[in-house]
């Protein structure tokens, strides 16, 4: 394991995306492949059984075929070769029979990705059920808004956290949709089609989905665009995840205190004891940063040029594993940051009371408006905005500004005031999520 591996990496994901389980998702292509042809004919079926069975029980570590790879640029030439010298003669001219290495990668590279997304929503589901608890639990506390950095409007903590969650709900929905075209079978042969098996070359590969559990569809070898829709996925899951780093990033500050991420006593300094670094948030923020990157190189590979790109297809192999795997670490830490996330109500307050009530200008524009036109109520305000001082709050100001309008405002101003629709909004997500974890929980 690397010096960083457990903060910058998730070594469950890792080994979803590890280059042995690449290689062992390509012997399954084959084994898949053979048994495909054999339903139809076109090989032996004890050829297959016998392909089936050695492959099954077959492992090959990366370095085997790392000279190889250097070599021809690609693992399956050694890969076919080294399993050649482990089946029978007379089986071996039925091995990888009509495909190309493209169509072993490309698809073995799926498998990897089903594997990769059923622990990626899982996790999602996880950290949403987290949240929605987060929402029951300091829902309604009062806290400050902040709009290009600055104090905005009294909001209940539940709207940060609905932040952080609808963008979650509706990355499940896309990839609902995404699946429905990257989890497919890819079998082109020698240039995309399919001509090496005749006249059942699309039943074969029909086949071959149909025992690999995947979907049928033409070759597309050249036609990148569902990758890179899943590397767009990746890099809005993270970055999802980035800005609920970056919200928890400025609300645990000293100055500003409002949350804990470390409450148990991490994210230590070597110089400061009194430090609590909230260090799993600095790495969603980092993870976020190196996805949006990634992804962007991604889409290089939609750059293809005629029926099969060397130059465009390897960027895959360099970044798509990695995204994931980030991903998955980005996931791991706001789990572990939203079940222990502690919430200083007592902090936010004192925030609120910072500017001597300036941040209920708004609301008190809106109250005015009812006794005077919305552009006089606006200049009332902003003149007793200036005259707010640490001995005069708002309140008082705009009593004595507009003495002839009889109102508390002291009774009016208050942070639960500036809500608004806060309230419905809140339970109108909560729903969503628990509509969302209901179906979840079904499938």
């Amino acid at each position: 394991m690397s010096l960083f591996a457990a903060y910058l990496s998730d070594e469950e994901m890792a080994g979803v995306c590890s280059e042995e389980q690449l290689i062992r998702h390509m012997l399954q292509f084959e084994a898949g492949l053979a048994l495909a042809e054999a339903r139809l004919g076109l090989i032996p079926e004890e050829a297959a059984h016998t392909i089936q069975l050695a492959l099954t029980s077959l492992a090959f570590k990366p370095g085997e075929l790392a000279a190889g790879t250097l070599k021809n640029g690609i693992p399956t030439i050694t890969l076919l070769a080294k399993v050649k010298e482990l089946l029978p003669t007379d089986v071996r001219d039925y091995l990888h029979l009509g495909a190309t290495s493209q169509d072993i990668m490309d698809t073995a590279q799926v498998l990897m990705i089903r594997e990769a997304l059923s622990l990626l929503v899982s996790r999602i589901n996880h950290l949403l059920q987290n949240l929605l608890a987060q929402i029951e639990l300091d829902g309604l506390v009062p806290c400050m808004a902040h709009t290009r950095w600055q104090q905005a409007t009294p909001i209940p903590f539940g709207l940060k956290v609905v932040n952080w969650a609808m963008p979650l709900v509706r990355s499940l929905g896309r990839l609902d949709e995404i699946k429905k075209r990257l989890l497919v079978v890819q079998l082109g042969g020698a240039s995309g089609s399919l001509a090496s098996l005749g006249q059942q070359g699309y039943q074969v590969m029909e086949a071959l989905a149909q025992v690999l559990q995947l979907e049928p569809a033409t070759p597309w070898q050249v036609q990148r665009d569902t990758v890179v829709e899943l590397g767009s996925w990746l890099a809005t899951v993270s970055g999802t995840l980035g800005k609920m780093g970056a919200d928890i990033l400025l609300m645990a500050q000293t100055e500003v205190g409002e949350v804990v991420e470390n409450a148990e006593g991490g994210g230590k300094s070597s110089a400061m004891p009194h430090k609590s670094n909230p260090v799993l948030s600095e790495a969603l923020v980092a993870l976020a940063r190196m996805n949006i990157n990634a992804s962007t190189l991604l889409m290089q590979s939609l750059l293809q040029t005629g029926e099969r790109d060397g130059t465009a297809w390897m960027l895959e192999w360099q970044h798509l594993a990695q995204m994931i795997i980030n991903t998955g670490t980005s996931l791991k830490h706001a789990l572990t940051i939203s079940s222990g996330l502690q919430v200083d109500q007592e902090r936010m307050r004192h925030n609120i009371d910072l500017t001597n009530g300036l941040v209920y200008a708004e609301q008190a524009v809106v109250i005015l408006s009812d006794y005077m036109s919305k552009s006089n109520a606006t200049k009332v305000v902003n003149e007793a905005c200036g005259r707010v001082s640490k001995e005069t709050g708002l309140s008082q100001v705009l009593t004595e500004l507009v003495p002839d309008v009889k109102l508390d405002w002291p009774e009016l101003l208050h942070p639960e005031a500036c809500f608004g629709l806060s309230g419905i909004l809140i339970q109108k997500v909560t729903a969503q999520i628990k509509d969302v974890l209901t179906v979840s929980l079904k499938e």
